[in-house]
């Protein structure tokens, strides 16, 4: 879920943020504690997402941070604001690359929701599945695998089928994604037996599933087919149909570990901490249009940070996208979206220290930051 959305959800009425000085000002009346814990979650949050469209990820992490300490302890009485809070700071935390706050974050934003909500309530329902997304994010499969597990069964105990269902969906995808596909059909059978399976919303969601279970191992003509059968409106962004892998761009964490430590055998411990400096955070925004027939176009990197060196790889892996067609008539240039892609990165401890240092890693953390209203009857330039 993008910061852009979180605002969405928390936005109330007459009680509108807005950027530049007087959002400045806004923020700074809620650190003097001028404001409730709802404006003090709106305006922390758009500033904090000012901050990330810039690229300065460590002060829209550190302005979250402060934001949750000063309402942190209203959770009881305001807790979908300060859920939003936590979930915020997960986002920028991925993003940055410290997975350890990011998984401290999600736990945080879930309890907050589970503790002071009932079972029933859409937040808690959403929030339902942040454990094995998160689980998931930090490249852990097993255990993104097992909570959507105890996810669905707590659910199903509890009455809650519309959660189990979005529980078990995430299963289905994650087992296909680990190339357990015939598995994942299994399950998908058994899913469609339940009652909830038969209201119109889960019965298009399952069979878009069950296309892109398909779509995997399906090429040319008989992909073309698959997304011609889905159900046309969807709502407004096309769905991502197909996907190729990116291209490797730095070696991995573990690879790099081990080749300072042998820097440091060689040269001494001095030598080897000093040859290992904290890799700056590496960012690009990349706009392009999805095509009423779901195919990409005229992708282009609308800005970035300095050493953002990969983005022809970027560029290369949208160009082989495939979206879901649109009821868009064929004349129309479609959907534009724009994406934040930051580069992924951890910290890392040498040997011969004390001190965590981040380091770039392989892939990519993805954000929409895509505009209300971007699918648009104007032609492309």
């Amino acid at each position: 879920m993008s910061l852009m959305l979180f605002m969405l959800l928390l936005a109330t009425g007459a009680d509108i943020i807005v950027t530049g000085k007087r959002l400045e000002e806004a923020h700074d009346a809620c650190v003097r504690g001028e404001c409730t814990v709802l404006r003090d979650a709106q305006a922390s949050i758009a500033l904090a997402e000012a901050r990330f469209r810039d690229g300065k990820y460590l002060q829209a992490k550190n302005l979250l941070g402060r934001a949750i300490r000063r309402n942190r302890a209203k959770a009881a009485s305001d807790p979908k604001p300060v859920a939003a809070l936590y979930e915020a700071f997960a986002t920028v935390s991925l993003h940055e690359g410290n997975q350890d706050d990011y998984r401290s974050a999600v736990y945080s934003q879930v309890r907050t929701l589970r503790d002071h909500l009932p079972p029933d309530d859409p937040a808690v329902q959403t929030a339902s599945t942040a454990i094995g997304d998160m689980w998931l994010k930090v490249n852990d499969p097993r255990e993104a695998i097992r909570a959507y597990e105890l996810t669905e069964r707590e659910a199903l105990r509890s009455g809650q089928h519309a959660v189990a269902m979005l529980a078990a969906m995430r299963r289905v995808t994650l087992m296909n994604a680990q190339n357990r596909t015939p598995e994942a059909i299994a399950v998908l059978d058994d899913l469609n037996k339940r009652p909830i399976a038969q209201t119109a919303g889960y019965r298009n969601a399952l069979q878009i599933i069950r296309l892109r279970l398909s779509a995997r191992n399906a090429g040319g003509e008989e992909l073309a087919k698959l997304i011609r059968a889905l159900p046309t409106r969807q709502g407004e962004a096309p769905l991502l149909m197909k996907s190729p892998r990116y291209e490797s761009i730095t070696p991995v964490t573990a690879q790099r570990a081990a080749a300072l430590a042998q820097a440091e055998g060689a040269g001494g411990a001095h030598n080897g901490c000093r040859t290992m400096g904290v890799d700056a955070v590496r960012w690009a925004d990349v706009g392009f249009w999805i095509r009423p027939d779901g195919r990409t176009a005229d992708a282009e990197i609308l800005r970035s940070s300095k050493g953002a060196v990969w983005t022809d790889v970027v560029l290369k892996q949208i160009a082989g996208r495939q979206y879901s067609a649109s009821a868009a008539d064929k004349d129309s240039p479609g959907f534009y979206k724009i994406e934040r892609l930051t580069q992924r990165s951890a910290y890392v401890t040498p040997e011969c220290s004390t001190i965590a240092r981040r380091v770039m890693t392989n892939g990519f953390e993805t954000l929409d930051l895509t505009e209300e209203g971007s699918a648009s009857p104007a032609a492309a330039n």
